[in-house]
């Protein structure tokens, strides 16, 4: 007699996230630069910060809660956690999985920021 298979990966339902906005970060050694996109994928923000917890902080405590995505590097780990403790949910990326930046002709920090959203 055969064995029905069974299921063994549990199916969990999807949250949605309630951020309305998406935040890609190109970090950098004394300035990271940021792309703000909203829900309908618009850009509605560019600049950049000192890469510093001060600056961190003065840039981030403010804001809605926020989806932040950034790039694995030197930063990163201090970056997150601290975005993380002012409420932002934090994504951090390997860059060579992410072919939009890794495989572009178009490279800048502006850009970068910009496409580590997706």
């Amino acid at each position: 007699m055969k064995k029905t298979a069974q299921h063994l990966i549990a199916e969990v339902p999807c949250r949605r996230s309630r951020v309305e906005t998406t935040i890609g970060i190109d970090l950098g050694d004394v300035w990271s630069h940021y792309c703000t996109i909203n829900q309908d994928g618009e850009v509605v923000d560019r600049g950049r910060f000192r890469t510093s917890p001060k600056a961190v902080e003065k840039w981030f405590t403010d804001l809605p809660p926020a989806r932040v995505a950034m790039e694995a590097g030197t930063h990163s780990i201090w970056i997150s956690e601290q975005l993380q403790e002012l409420g932002h949910e934090v994504i951090v990326a390997n860059v060579r999985e992410l072919r939009a930046i890794s495989h572009s002709d178009r490279k800048s920090d502006q850009v970068d920021s910009e496409k580590v959203r997706y």
